[in-house]
């Protein structure tokens, strides 16, 4: 009896698990998708720590050099053994605070900068997955059209073939169509599962999900491309940013060519005869203040600091204008490239789908007639799925590119 349950669980199990993996599996749409990930992707989680990091220096730009506390014991005021206390503490002019409170908020505006650019650049992550998953989708059902086509003439081609009316070329070449589909199909189940990995990786919360898809319908771009736009990219305002950082850096550096201030209370007492001619015992105490000032008298460490701060500032500035360069390029390759889709799919819509319905259809008829062989019809089927396949692949980039001209523009 306990051996049949076991065979019985050997046979049923991979099926449960397969199951168990199915339902553990959740749809999940973009938008959704794109909110988790804000919520939980690592990148930006680390990214989100370093502006708190940066938050909590801030207050150190206020910090002071350690009150020096003093105590005297001896003779240093007569033959008779004398007491005293000091305390004294040194500050900064208020511009120094102030300038290196502003190079800390400035580098909290940089990690802020770079975190919208990591959300930025995982929304766009997410919306290209999506739409290779909706693409990959199409193509597979695409494809499974075709393999539910060829099969049927797979079997008919075996059985002509067994009854001797035809040779072994259509039957060998029927075979190898229907193979080389069932070959796109796996690898198109790899991929799709590939993109389903991607995306728990990016989305980081320990679920399994699959990508919610739709029709492949057309993203058409509405945005408008000027001088302006370049100044929105998520890239190019971390740039900006580093520049206003590395200034307020250099501003800091200068103050430390500034003198500091010194301020001291201190405390004595005196035995014996004073200056006045009066004995005092050393109960009596006497007080006196100082104030003094730090002169940097020595600077090439500061000098030195303060010009490698200003080449670093030209450098940020160098990069500042490349990275500008560089989104204004890939903007207007993005448009060419989106034209030109465009261009293509318009053509493929008035023109090439039609024509790839004519031709299965066409050839269908005429092949059930007798009007033309199975390579003949195999050839024209093929040429007709293949439209089918280019159009899916153009509208595939051509949404690509308007996710990419969303990013570049700054309109994410």
């Amino acid at each position: 009896m306990n051996m049949v349950k076991y065979i019985k669980y050997f046979l049923f199990a991979p099926f449960l698990w397969t199951s168990v993996f199915l339902q553990a599996q959740e749809l999940i749409n973009k938008d959704e998708a794109i909110k988790i990930a804000i919520t939980n992707n690592g990148k930006v989680r680390t990214e989100a720590k370093k502006v708190g990091y940066q938050n909590a220096l801030v207050n150190t730009a206020y910090s002071f050099e350690p009150t020096q506390v003093t105590a005297e014991m001896g003779q240093f005021n007569s033959t008779y053994f004398d007491t005293g206390l000091g305390i004294s503490q040194s500050f900064n002019l208020p511009q120094v605070y102030k300038k290196r409170a502003n190079a800390q908020r400035q580098q909290v505006k940089t990690a802020e900068a770079y975190l919208r650019m990591s959300e930025a650049e995982l929304r766009q992550q997410l919306e290209e997955l999506f739409i290779e998953y909706l693409y990959l989708e199409a193509k597979e059902r695409l494809l499974k059209n075709q393999d539910s086509l060829f099969s049927g003439f797979l079997q008919r081609s075996i059985i002509r073939w067994q009854k001797g009316e035809t040779d072994i070329l259509e039957k060998t070449t029927a075979e190898q169509q229907k193979l080389h589909i069932s070959q796109q199909l796996v690898m198109l189940s790899k991929m799709k599962e590939f993109l389903q990995i991607q995306l728990e990786y990016l989305l980081n919360d320990n679920q399994k999900y699959i990508p919610e898809t739709k029709n492949p319908d057309i993203i058409k771009n509405l945005i408008f491309y000027d001088s302006l736009t370049v100044q929105k990219h998520p890239g190019v305002l971390a740039a900006e940013q580093e520049v206003q950082l590395t200034k307020a850096k250099t501003e800091a550096a200068k103050t430390d060519l500034l003198p500091r201030i010194n301020v001291g209370y201190r405390n004595v007492s005196i035995r014996g005869t004073g200056a006045d001619n009066q004995v005092y015992q050393g109960g009596d105490r006497f007080s006196s203040f100082q104030v003094g000032v730090g002169i940097p008298l020595f600077r090439k460490g500061s000098r030195a600091a303060i010009q490698s701060s200003q080449m670093m500032e030209e450098i940020k500035v160098e990069e500042y204008e490349d990275q500008k360069l560089y989104v204004d390029a890939r903007i207007r390759q993005q448009y060419v490239l989106y034209a030109e889709t465009m261009d293509q799919l318009m053509v493929y819509e008035q023109k090439a789908l039609p024509n790839s319905r004519t031709i299965r259809a066409v050839s269908e008829n005429q092949f059930s007639n007798g009007q033309i062989n199975y390579l003949e019809y195999v050839m024209l089927m093929q040429q007709s799925f293949m439209i089918e396949s280019e159009y899916l692949e153009l509208t595939r980039n051509l949404n690509k590119y308007s996710i990419n001209l969303k990013y570049l523009t700054g309109n994410h």
